[in-house]
């Protein structure tokens, strides 16, 4: 059995070819018009979106309640989430310790704050959240071991309420 040749390549391949090679990219130089931008129909829609919900609300609520029992917005709910996600758990659950012995939750226009301190340890552990319900920011000033913590959620450090702006000056002396 004779192996098969392939079969010669004609001269006008060859130049189809050579041209190919020569000049990439010049095959098909019909030029075309841009495509026009597709329009894709959108589903109207007749109901009007809601507004954010207020997360704070609910806590606005709680105002003159200490954070004991069924309620307890320090451990459940928007603030506590947010309070967990700021500080990470072992901090959280420092400022929780720190809070043992609080004040009940108290409104300053339109700050939400509670403050208060570890039992026996006034002076050396003790907690303020500030929360700042029209910028939606939360703010923790945490005093533990003699050292002092304060961070704050969103954009630049909000005011602070007098009673907790006295309580900071206090465990600084």
């Amino acid at each position: 059995m004779r192996p098969v040749s392939p079969a010669p390549l004609s001269r006008a391949v060859l130049a189809a070819l050579a041209l190919a090679v020569l000049l990439p990219g010049c095959v098909g130089t019909v030029p075309t018009a841009p495509t026009a931008p597709r329009k894709v129909a959108r589903p109207v829609l007749n109901d009007v979106p809601a507004a954010p919900a207020n997360p704070w609300g609910n806590l606005q609520t709680q105002v003159g309640n200490y954070p004991v029992g069924g309620s307890d917005f320090l451990r459940a709910g928007p603030l506590a989430e947010r309070l967990s996600g700021l500080l990470g758990l072992a901090n959280y659950n420092v400022l929780l310790d720190n809070l043992q012995v609080s004040g009940p939750l108290r409104q300053d226009g339109s700050m939400l704050y509670i403050t208060g301190n570890r039992p026996d340890a006034g002076d050396t552990a003790a907690a303020a959240i500030v929360i700042h319900a029209a910028t939606d920011t939360v703010r923790v000033w945490l005093l533990t071991g003699g050292e002092e913590w304060d961070v704050q959620d969103l954009g630049t450090p909000k005011t602070l309420p007098a009673h907790v702006a006295t309580m900071m000056e206090n465990a600084r002396r």
